[in-house]
């Protein structure tokens, strides 16, 4: 199961950022026109990543000297005001996407554009399948065809420091083949991006195991344990204790288990349907032993 960590999230362009103290002037070629910024330049880059896509904007006001002012490519629910010689831009944006507000003049000057980036936040309902020695991811909460300008960052860590990643560029599939990664431990998954017109305000997690035999039906393990199917249980005996036994189905996905600390146990199979299984057991002094085996009815 997929689980989530989210936090607010605002963006800013560093770019931006650099210019909050320097003031942005247009003037024509020819003279007669300028617009300067009077608020921080800042606030020419404003992004949300919200559950409802409505918000207030941070007025931006601008110092305006021409004629036949224009405000174009406003979003629905922003104005711009032009009163005297200052022109303010406000209002509620509720539409997702990527909007460029620009100022310009009859006389031919044009202002910085203003950015107003609105994302929704989506579950991509993240999970993971394993099929033989490979595992597909999956996040079909997102509508990759809709999704523009972004990336996802999907890594994978386990036991003993592994750790890797994929970067998914926007649009793509919905699904993603992961081959060579360790097997017979758990693997944790993480799911993190940005992007319009959705967004992610953390990470999103998945587990999954590849369990892989090495030694024949029933046969005795690393630590020396013998399996044996009794009915609806399974029954086992080690050579030295046992700190922890797992059954899978072959596809992976975990069906049992059951803390031991000694050298017998008994495991329930009884919602099991009859098939071939495989049974992962962590000694208590850290050893593991991986063995296939047959329920049969």
């Amino acid at each position: 199961m997929a689980r989530a960590r989210r936090s607010s999230s605002t963006n800013a362009f560093l770019f931006w950022g650099a210019l909050a103290t320097v003031p942005v002037t247009a003037h024509a070629q020819g003279g007669g026109c300028s617009i300067t910024l009077l608020s921080d330049s800042s606030l020419l880059y404003q992004s949300w990543c919200l559950e409802t896509p409505v918000t207030t904007i941070e007025p931006i006001v601008w110092l305006v000297q021409g004629t036949g002012v224009q405000v174009n490519w406003l979003p629905a629910g922003v104005t711009a005001v032009f009163s005297g010689d200052t022109l303010t831009v406000s209002g509620t944006i509720s539409t997702q996407g990527l909007n460029n507000p620009q100022i310009t003049t009859s006389e031919g000057c044009t202002s910085s554009y203003m950015v107003m980036d609105m994302s929704v936040i989506v579950d991509p309902e993240f999970s993971c399948e394993v099929d033989g020695e490979d595992v597909i991811l999956h996040w079909p909460g997102i509508n990759a065809t809709l999704q523009w300008g972004s990336e996802m960052f999907v890594g994978c860590t386990a036991a003993g420091g592994f750790f890797d990643i994929r970067i998914i560029v926007l649009p793509d599939a919905d699904s993603l083949v992961w081959s060579g990664l360790p097997t017979n431990t758990e693997l944790t998954f993480d799911l993190n991006g940005t992007g319009i017109p959705y967004c992610f305000p953390g990470f999103y997690y998945t587990t999954c195991t590849i369990v892989v035999s090495d030694v024949g039906e029933n046969a005795e393990g690393e630590l020396g344990v013998r399996i044996v199917p009794i009915g609806d249980r399974l029954e086992l005996t080690a050579t030295a204790a046992i700190g922890e036994a797992r059954i899978y189905d072959m596809r992976g996905d975990l069906v049992a288990s059951q803390r031991v600390n000694a050298r017998t146990a008994s495991i329930s199979m009884a919602s099991m349907a009859p098939g071939a299984f495989l049974l992962r057991t962590v000694g208590a002094d850290g050893r593991v032993s991986v063995q296939r085996f047959i329920k049969d009815r």
